[in-house]
């Protein structure tokens, strides 16, 4: 399928409570990404937006007011866990990109990205290949976690360290399965206790807490 046919195809739900930066981000990812958009002007509306309608991928908002976007992404996991979230703020705090990966978000991006970075973000989120994180964003989250060690991993074995390296690159049950010479039954297993072990419960939080936590080799910038 032509790229210009697929991505038109797609559709992004853009959930920001200012106005103006909505309607100039809907415009850069219409015109130049080639997404179809729809809005959202608060948290409590994007939820109902997605039971409305069905969409390919959510651009959430970190701050907004009454219901922030760290709320309203806990939610979207609960009721539709497969559902990409991307959550774009003009912060790269710990306290919110933690809590954003914490939540399940498929990656963290600001809003000085460039067209580029943003198209990039959104292309790894659709394809599950990983979690994208805005380059000055993975810079602090690697600098702590080298500060932090490799403590939380402590608990895996080396065979699951190499499944949750492989989760994190985007890589299916089968795939894994194939490069490791493993079945995909066994698989399963090595995933369930690593999301025991993680304190997690999909694959998107279990990828985000790996490169959170520097479980995996990162190499800051997708």
């Amino acid at each position: 399928m032509d790229h210009a046919v697929e991505t038109a195809s797609r559709t992004i739900l853009l959930v920001d409570d200012h106005d103006v930066v909505r309607q100039g981000l809907r415009l850069l990812i219409e015109s130049r990404l080639g997404f179809r958009v729809v809005e959202a002007g608060a948290a409590t509306e994007a939820l109902a937006a997605v039971e409305q309608e069905p969409v390919d991928l959510v651009l959430l908002d970190a701050r907004m007011p009454e219901r922030d976007g760290i709320w309203a992404l806990r939610r979207l996991r609960d009721a539709h866990p497969e559902l990409p979230v991307l959550v774009l703020s003009t912060y790269d705090t710990e306290d919110y990109v933690d809590a954003a990966l914490e939540a399940g978000a498929s990656g963290y991006v600001l809003k000085e990205a460039s067209t580029a970075q943003l198209g990039e973000a959104i292309e790894t989120a659709l394809s599950g290949r990983g979690v994208y994180l805005y380059p000055a964003v993975a810079q602090r989250v690697l600098a702590r976690s080298r500060r932090a060690g490799q403590a939380a991993g402590e608990g895996l074995s080396e065979r699951e360290l190499e499944v949750l390296r492989l989760l994190s690159e985007g890589a299916t049950n089968e795939e894994i399965a194939g490069s490791l010479f493993l079945s995909e039954k066994t698989v399963k297993s090595h995933l369930s206790s690593i999301f025991r072990k993680l304190g997690v419960s999909n694959r998107t939080q279990a990828a985000a807490k790996a490169i959170r936590d520097r479980l995996v080799p990162f190499g800051g910038a997708n």
